[in-house]
């Protein structure tokens, strides 16, 4: 997933300079922030997460968890 980093150029109270960090969808062709994970594999250290839009869609997609 795509990780951004903004150096503000403020510095806060304890003398280091504020730094934002966001995580941005991992949707192909997307640059919304991502705000929900999908899955994550531990072992690998690594996750899917993707914006609202996305994950509205791939709710869409699943099978019905109560029709097995």
């Amino acid at each position: 997933m795509p990780h951004v980093t903004i150096k503000t150029g403020i510095v806060a109270a304890d003398g280091h300079e504020e730094v934002l960090t966001e995580y941005l969808c991992d949707w192909p062709g997307c640059s919304n922030v991502a705000e929900l994970v999908v899955g994550v594999v531990a072992g690998l250290r690594a996750m899917r997460v993707v914006c609202h839009e996305h994950a509205a869609l791939l709710h869409k997609r699943a099978p019905d968890a109560g029709t097995a």
